[in-house]
């Protein structure tokens, strides 16, 4: 009988039309985490991914602050999720929450937001590369976030990323299960060649 955990990583692995990198291709993002913490030098070795990733001018408009479960920041992060991100990331033994810096000395930045997309692609890619799965979370009450860490004006709280090894499923309830189970279409890439 195959073990509910393989079920899901079958199910959930990509099926790219062309060969692509591992960490790409072993990719994918769990409800449900392991209750072990992340090792401190993984972290940092994942914010540095971050903070290689490209940007407009190099002006590497983002801001990244860490929480780990048990602390009261953790708690704050949570708090501020929707009802469905809570039911499933309490698991989740780090959150990462991801700001846009849409203003700085050199002016307006237009780039912000994709800027922050490219760090935390590279983000998601060095965690894969070293075991741990991501989930993202646009679901939160940024206001809240915002007054809570007094971010500055010009940081946009945009996407909260749950980290850590994936969990035993077998302890999941059936709604998180069947939810991993369901497939994951993908849009056929559009080019011209």
């Amino acid at each position: 009988m195959i073990d509910i955990n393989q079920k899901i990583l079958k199910a959930r692995k990509p099926q790219p039309a062309c060969p692509v990198i591992k960490e790409i291709a072993s990719r994918f993002s769990p409800r449900y985490f392991a209750n072990q913490p992340v090792a401190d030098k993984d972290l940092k070795s994942i914010l540095e991914a971050a903070r290689w990733a490209p940007s407009a001018h190099n002006r590497q408009p983002w801001f990244f602050y860490l929480t780990k479960k048990g602390t009261k920041d953790h708690q704050k992060l949570f708090a501020a999720l929707n009802s469905y991100n809570q039911s499933w990331s309490k698991t989740a033994p780090v959150f990462i929450l991801a700001c846009a810096i849409t203003h700085d000395e050199n002016g307006d930045n237009p780039f912000a937001f994709y800027d922050l997309g490219a760090a935390v692609m590279s983000l998601i890619l060095q965690s894969q590369s070293l075991g741990y799965y991501t989930r993202q979370m646009a679901l939160f009450d940024k206001e809240k976030v915002k007054n809570y860490l007094k971010l500055d004006k010009n940081y946009h709280p945009f996407v909260i990323i749950a980290l850590g090894k994936i969990g035993d499923y077998r302890k999941a309830n059936k709604e998180i299960i069947d939810m991993e189970l369901d497939p994951r279409p993908r849009k056929k890439v559009i080019a011209n060649f």
